[in-house]
């Protein structure tokens, strides 16, 4: 059990894809009004990303937020500094990913700095943001995945995603990799049925979020954390409160205090009337 807030004063924490965003990467205007709404109350609103920073969508950072995390807990933002910057050793990032050649599998390499990608993964989401229908991909925080983003950085490797629509290829991965590194199943479009993604055990979003909440005078019983999916059950389950959308994974609607309605349907909206942090429309 939490300990009492002692604060009106919210922190809240957005996973981007499922919950802030639709499958088209779009903010809907309700969460946005609700986003902006909540901050003029005294509320500080932080993105919480599996995503690398560099992978931000231009349409996502234009709402403005206080800070993100991102990279599945490997990094902060906070006023301008990098207060987590997590990379894997350069030895570590060369056997995971010599791992994953063995597999067969295709990957990006993610960091702040850059990514890699192997051929496979960038023609398939080539493809897969062409049918999305996103073929501006200056307008897209995926555009990284499709670019051969040049030498390989494996001392700056934080987080690798992975990509497949064969239903084996995660069991193959976690059988061979997940007692040296968490793996959830994939949570940004284009990974496919079998996709998912790596981080270092021990790096997630809930410990992103309390290494933050000192630099800004709460405590994890002020936070309210709101997500969907895998990357997304620490923070839910060590919030103060979490709520999941209605589009959530089961073990994410499990994980959370309640359940909004889905991301296309205003939930992001709903929960912010529901906790208080804004008014119902009149």
């Amino acid at each position: 059990m939490h300990a009492p807030r002692t604060t009106s004063r919210r922190a809240v924490f957005l996973d981007i894809d499922g919950t802030l965003t639709t499958d088209l990467g779009e903010v809907p205007e309700s969460a946005h009004a609700a986003i902006k709404e909540a901050q003029a109350n005294g509320h500080l609103v932080f993105l919480a990303t599996g995503r690398s920073p560099l992978e931000i969508d231009p349409r996502v950072e234009a709402v403005g937020f206080d800070g993100m995390v991102a990279g599945a807990g490997a990094y902060v933002l906070y006023e301008g500094s990098w207060i987590v910057d997590k990379h894997l050793s350069e030895a570590e990032a060369t056997a995971l990913t010599r791992a994953l050649d063995e597999l067969g599998v295709d990957y990006s390499l993610q960091g702040r700095h850059a990514m890699h990608t192997t051929v496979g993964h960038r023609s398939r989401m080539r493809r897969i943001l062409t049918q999305f229908g996103l073929t501006d991909l200056e307008e897209s925080g995926l555009r990284h995945h499709v670019i051969d983003s040049g030498p390989l950085e494996l001392d700056r490797t934080a987080k690798v995603a992975f990509s497949s629509d064969d239903l084996t290829t995660f069991d193959r991965v976690q059988a061979r990799l997940g007692t040296e590194y968490a793996i959830v199943g994939g949570t940004m479009p284009g990974l496919g049925t079998g996709g998912g993604e790596i981080s270092m055990l021990g790096v997630h979003k809930a410990a992103a979020i309390e290494a933050l909440l000192p630099s800004v005078g709460l405590g994890i019983e002020d936070a309210i954390a709101v997500g969907d999916s895998g990357n997304d059950l620490e923070m839910l389950l060590a919030c103060g409160v979490g709520v999941a959308m209605g589009n959530a994974t089961p073990a994410a609607k499990e994980a959370a205090d309640f359940v909004t309605s889905s991301v296309g349907d205003d939930g992001l909206h709903a929960a912010f009337v529901r906790l208080g942090l804004i008014e119902a429309a009149s």
